[in-house]
């Protein structure tokens, strides 16, 4: 048999009772009837496990196994998904196999509304278990910064788009007014990302009289329950000098980002970030800024989710007593899961600590004099 490759099978080319089954666990027919198991998923989650479960339907075809007269719950069965993950881990490393188990306990719990959950426990348990030994496929905590070196770079550049001479052309030296924006707009998402490391969906939607309350002296991002994944509507008062430079960005620079570039629709949005052309800049772009500008300064890429890992092991690290609160920053109910996922001080000591003694024992110890 050749090695698996990950594809996922179009939901149009399902048999007929999964899609049926598919679709009756997202249907929500008002407060007085009993809804689907994922009628109350968000769009991103049911994309992820519609593509995962497709994924599982691909293999068994693979397989030679006809799926056509099949239900759901004829296909998930311990020995069919232990050889699945086994072709899974043969060619996927870090993450994937732990994802593809969890698509699949997410997706048959949903579609199969007439047993007991219990019935999958052991396929939720064998979900649990991978992420427990689960390596990831590149070395994050080599990458991570401490938060206050991002600051350093986001204050660096607010700095450059200020004092960096005018462009001249003839020397090839400074910056356009244009590149000058782009600058300051770069250093601002740094400063409030590292400041209130929001997720990138949330990030890229700030509206100006929306999400981002501001005031001449204060600040605030709101963001409501409906917006939020964790479903709790949160508020995050802002610090003084991102308020000054928000200030400074939305009354000079943004304008600057909308009329500028030749491409400039001048069009009236209230969006907070412009990319160079004038529009509303995507969530891919924004994804974007951050990896650049931080490859810039450090050599390696950070993506904007690592943020919110940089900032609770700062935090943790160098401001134990206020630890409690990095929960409240990421919008976790339980504090627990704010540990587990994204506290790397523990790691990080630990790998400082195997240096010190690697380097005591490099280093020769004195002999005394004869």
């Amino acid at each position: 048999m050749k090695a698996f490759h990950p594809h996922s099978l179009p939901f149009e080319d399902w048999p007929q009772i999964h899609q049926e089954r598919w679709l009756k666990a997202q249907e929500y027919s008002g407060p007085f009837r009993p809804a689907g198991r994922a009628a109350h998923w968000r769009p991103h989650s049911i994309s992820k496990t519609r593509k995962g479960y497709g994924v599982f339907l691909s293999w068994n075809i693979q397989k030679g196994r006809s799926i056509s007269d099949t239900a759901p719950e004829d296909l998930i069965t311990e020995s069919s998904v232990d050889g699945y993950l086994t072709d899974v881990e043969a060619t996927n490393n870090g993450w994937t196999p732990y994802n593809r188990a969890q698509e699949l306990y997410d997706a048959i719990r949903v579609m199969t509304p007439n047993l007991k959950q219990a019935e999958w426990n052991w396929l939720r348990i064998g979900f649990e278990n991978l992420r427990l030994i689960a390596v990831p496929h590149r070395n994050k905590i080599e990458r991570l910064k401490l938060a206050w070196q991002i600051e350093e770079l986001a204050l660096s550049l607010l700095e450059d788009a200020e004092t960096l001479p005018r462009k001249n052309y003839h020397k090839g030296t400074g910056i356009t007014t244009l590149e000058r924006a782009m600058l300051y707009r770069d250093g601002l998402a740094l400063l409030i990302m590292i400041r209130r490391p929001f997720r990138i969906k949330n990030f890229a939607s700030i509206r100006i009289g929306k999400q981002l309350l501001l005031d001449p002296t204060t600040g605030t991002l709101s963001f409501p329950a409906s917006q939020m994944k964790t479903k709790r509507s949160i508020e995050a008062p802002l610090p003084d000098h991102v308020v000054i430079a928000l200030h400074r960005y939305i009354t000079h620079y943004r304008q600057i980002l909308l009329t500028t570039s030749g491409k400039a629709k001048h069009i009236e949005t209230n969006a907070l970030w412009i990319s160079r052309d004038g529009t509303e800049l995507a969530e891919g772009s924004l994804h974007n800024v951050f990896r650049r500008r931080t490859e810039d300064e450090f050599g390696k890429p950070i993506p904007p989710h690592w943020f919110r890992d940089m900032d609770v092991t700062t935090l943790t690290r160098h401001s134990p007593e206020d630890a409690r609160i990095a929960s409240i920053i990421l919008g976790h109910c339980d504090p627990e899961v704010t540990n587990r996922h994204y506290n790397h001080a523990l790691h990080i000591d630990a790998a400082k600590r195997h240096l010190d003694v690697l380097s005591e024992w490099q280093t020769p110890t004195p002999q005394p004099s004869p």
